[in-house]
């Protein structure tokens, strides 16, 4: 028992709270200024970086968004990137969830502290126990991003890239984590023509966005036939479809997007692009800077509906969206019951999916409104950055590292709120609003 305690306590830094939403709020602060603090390190960087520059890296890192004001591969050393990787990985997987399987496999039990945390960062299947969730979860990562490795370290071996276990493993990590954050300058341009790289980028990507619960799902209707796949996968599959489709459609016949004639490869560099933001992940193999009005809102309409709610990716969730598109049918067809796909979706969901969904569009206003008034940017080229660093996705239009101060704080902020979840950003604000509100009344009374 005593060193179950310690070891939460190592994790958290000593930091406890009753209310769950704030204990992954400081967690996550709390690493990101470890991180940080290792960035900052001479040991860390091989070229001049300062220190708002570090934080940038260092919060871009730990919310999987793949922002960057500098460049990853020359401006930090191996253990500068080494750093960037673990963060990556920790904000992919959570920091709860991989300490406690760190606990699980040292002491075989749990603090009820530990499960409160993960029991909010991700939803547990019914019928699952937590501790057999958090073990799938850990191998489900190591098993799709070990089988990424070997297929990266073909593909860079072959393409004669210098270091491709390094690079073969940064790539899987990322892609898998939904990261973007890639080793090489131009982020994976010089691979648009590379299949087994385009093809394992959009596997982990795909399997990291959708989660372990989809992928589970999937691999017992494999398995066996007569295997009821559960609703929430097929909502998840539906929404996933018609974004990818309609995203690569609305890309590829999109005039001077796609700056090549075969119909195959334009379809196949726009399939990219679309399942790049729709996943989050974040990696661009054409110049995102020359996109045109048209595409840039799409893909900020991808961005801003995300991945799934069991994954690594960001957004509101395409499950959100569903239940307030069902929410809404319901009203105009003066209908009390909500439903979509003829299932009935219970009241508290659709509450959930409006609040994420208001919460969300008025972080992302107010970050456009600061930024309108300290960048110099066109508007559309805003509203990408701040959906793009909100949705924790990475894609860029090139402006990152040409925001001013005030912008690189605004989207660090942003990728912050968006790690951690609107809901349980604005949920750990509240009841602690709510918890002093109620102190300040029983002192009045008591007086």
């Amino acid at each position: 028992m005593l060193l179950r305690f310690n070891l939460i306590r190592l994790v958290t830094f000593g930091h406890y709270s009753d209310i769950p939403e704030r204990n992954i709020l400081m967690g996550y602060l709390l690493y990101m200024l470890v991180g940080f603090g290792l960035l900052m390190l001479p040991v860390s960087h091989v070229a001049d970086v300062g220190w708002l520059d570090n934080l940038f890296t260092a919060a871009s890192a730990l919310s999987t968004t793949g922002l960057a004001t500098v460049d990853v591969a020359s401006t930090y050393s191996v253990f500068g990137q080494c750093v960037v990787l673990f963060l990556i990985q920790l904000g992919a997987v959570g920091y709860m969830t991989m300490s406690t399987y760190i606990i699980y496999r040292l002491t075989h039990h749990a603090m009820s502290f530990s499960s409160k945390v993960v029991s909010t960062s991700m939803a547990v299947p019914a019928g699952m126990e937590l501790r057999d969730l958090v073990n799938s979860v850990i191998h489900f990562t190591f098993i799709f991003e070990l089988a990424g490795f070997v297929a990266f370290f073909i593909a860079l071996y072959n393409a004669d890239i210098p270091l491709p276990g390094w690079n073969a493993l940064f790539l899987s990590v990322s892609s898998f984590c939904t990261a973007g954050f890639s080793p090489f300058p131009d982020s994976l341009c010089m691979f648009s023509d590379n299949v087994l790289v385009n093809i394992t980028v959009a596997v982990l990507s795909y399997a990291g966005a959708m989660g372990f619960i989809v992928i589970t799902d999937l691999t017992h209707k494999v398995r066996d036939r007569a295997y009821m796949v559960s609703f929430t996968t097929k909502v998840i599959l539906l929404i996933t479809g018609i974004m990818t489709v309609g995203g690569t459609m609305i890309l590829a016949f999109s005039p001077g997007v796609v700056p090549v004639s075969g119909s195959g490869h334009r379809m196949a560099l726009s399939f990219f692009q679309t399942m790049s933001a729709m996943t989050t992940v974040g990696f661009n193999t054409i110049d995102l800077s020359a996109l045109p009005v048209g595409p840039i809102l799409v893909f900020s309409l991808i961005m801003f509906i995300g991945a799934s709610p069991s994954g690594t990716g960001g957004g509101v969730k395409c499950t959100s969206v569903t239940a307030v598109w069902g929410f809404v049918l319901s009203k105009l067809g003066l209908r009390r019951r909500v439903t979509f796909l003829g299932r009935a979706i219970p009241f508290y969901r659709v509450d959930t999916a409006l609040t994420a969904i208001i919460v969300y569009g008025t972080v992302i206003f107010l970050g456009c409104v600061i930024m309108s008034y300290s960048e110099t940017f066109r508007l559309s080229q805003i509203l990408f950055e701040a959906t793009s660093a909100i949705g924790t996705v990475g894609l860029s239009t090139g402006i990152t590292a040409e925001l001013s101060d005030t912008g690189k704080w605004v989207l660090i902020a942003m990728m912050y709120i968006g790690r951690v979840g609107v809901i349980t950003f604005g949920s750990a604000l509240v009841i602690r609003a709510r918890r002093n509100n109620a102190n300040v009344v029983t002192a009045d009374l008591a007086a």
